[in-house]
């Protein structure tokens, strides 16, 4: 089930989104990140970042609102010990980038120049920090500017990631027109929980991204809806995928690779079992 983007072979459209798989230590005790078609680091700040405050990951019905907050240990950190390890396994990195203005964005991602990362990804739309993230999408020409920047900084392929917030024609529209090879879509929409009993948002931050099945119908909506605008732009869909049936529905409506995240959450193992999945019903 071989899969080619901007040149690149991928295995299969199994990729471990940006966030439940770290860096890929812990998960590789439960899986061979080699059988993955792509793995996509926990987003890169230039500087660490401590996230929010707890509790910042809560329970809902079918899904989970998370306010982590970016936390990291910043990019040095990332060269010196997260991507030697990542590089060790026969598998697509992409390197999910945040920051707070083009300079740090374009830092990172010529110094990831010469390293075995193969998409440079940037996260323009995280629910959870007050500067950077989908902040940056409130500044059209801010956006416009990073997109440009970063795109002329890299000879990579150079994907953005959007949440539904906003216009999300005209935003995949901006990114595209201004450099962007691909599209990941989407991020967690934001959304919160709240205890009636003393009227306390659970979080301590008050709202977060949600995750989990429960945003499926609007990831399945998002990538269809971008990929009539652009039919030969490359999406990396995601949101709610828990299953085979999941990805399949995926791929039905234009997605060219299929992000797992709150799955990962669910079982770690989940990644593997969807491939074998698919293999089965290749052959």
């Amino acid at each position: 089930m071989d899969i080619n983007i901007c040149g690149i072979k991928f295995k299969n459209p199994i990729v471990i989104a940006s966030g439940p798989g770290g860096n890929g230590k812990e998960l590789s005790n439960y899986i061979n990140l080699s059988r993955l078609g792509g793995f996509t680091t926990k987003t890169i700040t230039y500087k660490p970042k401590i996230g929010n405050p707890p509790p910042r990951i809560i329970n809902i019905e079918n899904g989970v609102i998370n306010s982590i907050g970016l936390e990291n240990p910043g990019f040095e950190e990332f060269l010196k010990n997260d991507l030697p390890f990542l590089e060790q396994f026969d598998t697509n990195i992409i390197a999910s980038i945040g920051g707070y203005n083009s300079n740090e964005f374009c830092y990172m991602i010529k110094a990831l120049e010469n390293t075995k990362i193969k998409i440079n990804e940037l996260n323009l739309s995280c629910p959870n920090v007050d500067k950077g993230g989908s902040v940056i999408l409130n500044d059209v020409e801010e956006t416009k500017k990073i997109i440009k920047e970063t795109r002329n900084a890299t000879h990579k392929p150079l994907f953005v990631k959007l949440g539904i917030e906003g216009n999300l024609e005209e935003l995949a529209k901006i990114c595209v027109e201004n450099g962007a090879d691909g599209l990941t879509l989407i991020n967690a929409p934001k959304g919160t929980k709240i205890s009636l009993k003393d009227r306390n948002m659970d979080l301590k931050r008050g709202y977060g991204g949600i995750s989990g099945p429960v945003i499926k119908p609007l990831g399945l909506a998002s990538v269809y809806r971008v990929k009539k605008l652009f039919p030969k732009i490359p999406i990396i869909g995601m949101g709610g995928v828990v299953s085979k049936t999941d990805v399949l529905e995926y791929l039905a409506v234009g997605a060219t690779l299929v992000g797992i995240g709150y799955g990962v959450m669910l079982d770690p193992q989940l990644p593997m079992h969807i491939i074998e999945g698919l293999d089965e019903s290749s052959t």
